[in-house]
């Protein structure tokens, strides 16, 4: 299939389509990540993350640019996001210019108290998940499992674990958002 045609059903919603652009690209997405965080479960959760926001924002592609440039700057842009949030990944942004590491502040009382709500709505939204999709959130995210070690738990192939991670986190974003 061609992958002009494969994105304009992908743009349809055709879960084998998005399933198909995802296997297409996650290789060369998740090498470009890796070799900057040299982080293989950081690497892992920057590109599930990457390819959510692909396809959330799939129809907002323009056919004028190269499809994998599209996606490798959606990555980047990712990458930046999830660096600034992650006070584990002590790493520069951008080597070429040498910015400064990314060092998390100081918590406010209020913002640990925002955050317990926000927990409290967010397990509320995964409470609220199909059980197959509660369980991959829970093992990855809760028990901080790695993919290896899902796909061994719930007898899964590796690809099909990323696959249900990035459908978890499509579903529970949405329903935070409602």
């Amino acid at each position: 299939m061609a992958l002009e045609s494969l994105i304009v059903d992908a743009k349809k919603g055709k879960r084998a389509a998005q399933n198909h652009l995802i296997e297409l690209f996650w290789q060369q997405v998740y090498n470009y990540v890796f070799l900057k965080v040299r982080n293989e479960e950081e690497a892992e959760d920057i590109t599930i993350e990457t390819f959510t926001k692909v396809l959330s924002k799939l129809k907002l592609y323009n056919s004028d640019f190269d499809f994998k440039t599209w996606v490798i700057s959606i990555a980047h842009n990712t990458m930046i996001d999830h660096i600034r949030r992650s006070p584990k990944l002590n790493i520069s942004i951008d080597d070429e210019f040498n910015k400064s590491l990314i060092i998390d502040s100081e918590k406010s009382p209020e913002d640990y108290l925002i955050l317990q709500q926000d927990n409290d709505k967010v397990i509320k939204a995964i409470n609220n998940l199909p059980l197959k999709y509660q369980r991959i959130i829970e093992l990855r995210f809760l028990e901080d499992k790695t993919y290896k070690e899902i796909a061994e738990d719930l007898d899964l192939s590796l690809p099909n674990v990323k696959v249900r991670v990035l459908r978890a986190r499509q579903l529970l974003a949405e329903a935070l958002e409602n």
